[in-house]
């Protein structure tokens, strides 16, 4: 595969996910979640699965995330091997209802994150494997 076609099927699969988020849709921005994914939140919990992924989105949506806006960026892509990669995004949360403990928002009022996707290339796509996301202190932000 071509470094050209397969950055852009990355930024594509990200577009994904955040267009999924920003209409509140959990099933969508689990879309390209591996069935046995490995999945660490801000808060450190690590449920395992796409169940508990769509689970734990869908909770965020009605409650603390409802109504917010998600972007992407990737910072960072890596092919691993034919079949395997790693990226690294900005991720800016906006428009929240509120942040979970021990969260706090930049001084642009926004969530700012670091989210490191291992993606595995299955059944002619990208998919993923493993979801790590990590907020951003406000003192320590980078743009």
């Amino acid at each position: 595969m071509r470094n050209e076609r397969f950055e852009e099927e990355i930024r594509l699969l990200l577009e994904r996910q955040a267009d999924a988020w920003n209409r509140g849709d959990a099933a969508g921005h689990a879309a390209d979640i591996e069935e046995d994914c490995w999945f660490t939140n801000l808060l450190g919990h690590t449920p395992q699965g796409k169940a508990a992924f769509v689970e734990r989105h869908e909770r965020i949506f009605q409650t603390i995330f409802q109504g917010s806006r998600l972007s992407l960026d990737v910072l960072r892509l890596k092919r691993l091997g034919e079949h395997l990669a790693m990226v690294e995004s900005r991720a800016v949360l906006s428009g929240f209802r509120a942040l979970p403990p021990g969260v706090q928002a930049c001084a642009d009022g926004a969530l700012h994150t670091r989210l490191l996707l291992v993606l595995v290339h299955r059944g002619g796509a990208w998919r993923v494997s493993a979801y790590h996301n990590v907020d951003v202190k406000p003192e320590s932000r980078e743009s």
